[in-house]
């Protein structure tokens, strides 16, 4: 399975992260200010557009005070896409949740 990814300044969180860290999706949809996410499976949570640099900062600064470690539980997307393209991330499962980016 895979999410759908905002190329604007996108958030994927670990669903299994948010579990072992003890933050709950209300929490996390709150820190996102939003209602739902853009996307989601059953490992993923993908949330998106967001408006500049400085909002995603602010975003993973207020994920990172809740507890989750960037790279390890959540990154951002922040390239330079055509619109002519549609991204998307899955989990590997081959890869140890130690990864570091």
């Amino acid at each position: 399975m895979s999410v759908q990814v905002s190329t604007d300044f996108g958030i994927i969180l670990r669903k299994s992260s948010l579990k072992s860290r003890q933050v709950t999706r209300t929490k996390v949809f709150e820190i996102m200010q939003v209602d739902k996410p853009l996307d989601e499976d059953d490992e993923l949570l993908s949330f998106g557009p967001h408006f500049g640099e400085e909002a995603a900062k602010e975003f993973i600064g207020r994920l990172e005070r809740a507890g989750l470690i960037y790279c390890k539980d959540f990154f951002d997307i922040t390239e330079a896409v055509p619109l002519w393209c549609k991204l998307t991330v899955s989990l590997e499962e081959s890869a140890s949740s130690d990864a570091e980016c």
